[in-house]
């Protein structure tokens, strides 16, 4: 379903400037019936943590997916609120095995990135980390999602 990129195709991603949040739910809007434009530009800020280094954009892009493919709407919907809850835990529990953590500043730890930090978004474009890690996250986002979105 969503993940038919290459890592080449999401590194010209990010050289085009989209940040791992955005790159993850491009790649559902099509099947999920959303507006591309507003879906990636609702991603935006969640880029590098949110641009403070927490949750990675790859993570948030993935529940972003979780919650418009199983996400309540009507008030007092507890079903569908908690079967959005198990997909939302199941997919972090298998991101977690996978990488060990969601936390961006904990996944880029290696190349002393944090983006809490002023210009550590500069400098981490200096690092091997947008060529070498963060399509791994993409991509190990966009495998589970493919096994956990029915």
């Amino acid at each position: 379903m969503g993940n038919t990129l290459s890592k080449a195709e999401i590194i010209k991603l990010f050289e085009g400037k989209r940040h791992c949040s955005q790159v993850v739910i491009s790649q559902w809007v099509d099947e999920l019936g959303l507006d591309e434009e507003t879906a990636i530009r609702m991603m935006a800020p969640f880029g590098g943590g949110g641009f403070c280094g927490e949750t990675c954009g790859a993570v948030a892009g993935a529940l972003a997916v979780i919650g418009a493919g199983y996400g309540h709407y009507e008030l007092g919907d507890e079903e569908q609120n908690a079967i959005m809850i198990a997909k939302t835990n199941e997919f972090t529990a298998k991101f977690k095995e996978k990488f060990s953590t969601v936390v961006c500043r904990e996944l880029l730890k290696e190349y002393d990135v944090d983006f809490s930090r002023p210009g550590d978004m500069e400098r981490a474009a200096e690092t091997p980390a947008f060529v070498e890690s963060c399509p791994n996250y993409v991509k190990g986002a966009l495998d589970i999602l493919d096994e956990i979105m029915e």
